[in-house]
């Protein structure tokens, strides 16, 4: 079931249970803004559990069914078990370790901070991150946008000397912010952002 239908969901799972047997109920599309309140409806309609979930177009976006952290979200409570699995399954331990020991000794280069993009990026759509965190499950948030901005600063840092990187007391002055621009393909605003940052 499409979860975006809503309330037609009801409709639809018993037009769909009347035509073949149904097994399971799969709701997809929970990636939008859609909080998946129709599912209930398809399982009342089928007399069928929910077995999966899909929240995004990727196939690792395809997830098994927890009840207690779907009703959670759904209810606007937030899902700190999911949250952390999603962390936990994005972050490479043995990186993070190292960029620990590096900010305990005052150090975060571009490299760390290049990790840490790296690993947002890993766990999935920012609206879904922020359902799963209470109290954040309304904030309006841009995927795509957001999603572009972290791109644009990847390219930015894949366009720095292995020095830059390694934040080994280089400044970036006005000629050296234009040529990241250039050879990054962005603007000199977003090469400013991300040093700002």
């Amino acid at each position: 079931m499409d979860s975006s239908i809503g309330q037609s969901c009801f409709d639809q799972a018993k037009a769909f249970k009347d035509a073949v047997g149904i097994g399971s109920v799969i709701i997809t599309k929970l990636d939008g803004h859609a909080k998946g309140g129709g599912a209930i409806s398809a399982v009342a309609a089928t007399g069928a559990p929910i077995s999966f979930i899909g929240t995004g177009e990727a196939f690792e976006k395809f997830e098994k069914f927890d009840s207690q952290s779907f009703i959670s979200r759904l209810l606007g409570k937030g899902d700190l078990k999911g949250l952390i699995m999603t962390v936990s399954e994005a972050v490479d331990k043995e990186k993070t370790k190292e960029m620990v020991e590096n900010v305990m000794h005052g150090k975060f280069s571009f490299k760390d901070m290049r990790e840490q993009y790296l690993s947002v990026m890993k766990m999935g759509s920012f609206s879904q991150l922020t359902s799963m965190i209470p109290g954040l499950n309304n904030v309006p948030m841009d995927d795509a946008q957001t999603s572009k901005q972290l791109q644009k600063f990847l390219y930015v840092m894949d366009s720095f000397s292995e020095k830059e990187m390694n934040g080994d007391g280089v400044k970036f002055d006005d000629k050296r912010v234009i040529q990241l621009a250039i050879g990054s393909g962005t603007s000199i605003d977003t090469v400013r952002k991300l040093l700002e940052q």
